[in-house]
């Protein structure tokens, strides 16, 4: 069965070129540890207005801007743009292995010297079975 493991952090939005570009890197690392797909979202705000997400009877009861939603749960400010990231990997065990290598390999170790693109203390992160995947 799939395991995912699924990043959350605000970047600051004048930084996305250098975040997607720090992102491939990695990304490519990920892969060649046996990871199956990494992908990055980038998050739009004009397309994620409560009432997107929420039945109107909701809407009256809670009222826009009081419901929970990326922005709010990743901590972002101004200026900041949430992008959810997902690693997608053919199981658990692989994963596991993956992660292990991928944290010891001296390519990521050697980004710990780089400027870094966010603040790292906001990352959210979590591992995740599939359960349901139709496409």
């Amino acid at each position: 069965m799939p395991f995912c493991d699924i990043t959350i952090v605000p970047v600051p939005t004048c930084r996305r070129k250098a975040y997607l570009k720090f992102s491939e890197r990695i990304a490519e690392i990920y892969r060649e540890f046996g990871a199956s797909r990494v992908t990055d979202f980038w998050h739009d705000d004009d397309a994620s207005a409560d009432a997107d997400f929420h039945a109107r009877d909701a809407m009256a009861t809670y009222g826009v801007g009081n419901l929970p939603n990326f922005r709010k749960l990743a901590g972002a400010v101004e200026g900041e743009t949430v992008v959810v990231s997902i690693t997608e990997w053919p199981n658990r065990e692989a994963r596991d292995r993956g992660v292990e290598a991928v944290v010891s390999d001296p390519r990521i170790q050697g980004t710990m010297d780089e400027e870094p693109i966010f603040d790292g203390s906001k990352l959210i992160a979590g591992g995740f079975v599939v359960e349901l995947d139709i496409g």
